[in-house]
């Protein structure tokens, strides 16, 4: 439960950043975006697929205390359901500017996840909400159930490292 005990923001983390095909045309905006909040890291893989992304994301999150993470694909949906299949990961999917807020605020959250189709001006809201919020231990007695019932539903460690990439060429 150690890392949904963690308060403050998220200032000066290292941002793992993940996408898809769908933020190509505004990367460039979005790396600069997060670079106002701390040093990004992309861990966007060659194939763009949303899966590896979030995996590659989730892993670094799980290992580096100082780590967050943003994932953006078309719609947040998918990288949301993947990243809250790791142990540790408090990913949220945000829509709406006070979203980011509430996120940290109440959620603790440690990955944003984002719909490329919102838009990089709402987007560039959330970002900042999420970025700038504390968590100041609100709910944490909440918080901590919900991470004893992953515990509990996965209570052994995460097997090794399957090749997504490899399964969504071949699907290709």
């Amino acid at each position: 439960a150690g890392m949904i005990r963690q308060l403050g923001t998220h200032l000066q983390k290292t941002i793992a950043f993940g996408f898809d095909r769908y933020v190509l045309p505004e990367l460039d905006a979005y790396t600069e975006i997060l670079s106002r909040y701390g040093n990004v890291a992309n861990v966007a893989t060659e194939n763009l697929h949303y899966l590896t992304s979030a995996q590659t994301l989730c892993e670094m999150v799980q290992s580096e205390p100082d780590h967050m993470g943003v994932l953006i694909c078309g719609t947040g949906m998918g990288m949301s359901i993947a990243a809250n299949k790791f142990r540790g990961i408090y990913a949220v999917r945000c829509l709406e500017p006070d979203d980011g807020h509430m996120a940290r605020t109440i959620n603790n959250a440690n990955v944003l996840c984002l719909a490329a189709k919102t838009g990089l001006e709402i987007n560039e809201q959330i970002i900042a909400g999420f970025m700038e919020t504390a968590y100041e231990g609100r709910k944490l007695d909440q918080l901590e159930a919900i991470t004893e019932m992953e515990l509990e539903a996965n209570p052994a460690p995460r097997v090794p490292r399957l090749s997504i990439a490899t399964e969504a060429r071949r699907s290709a």
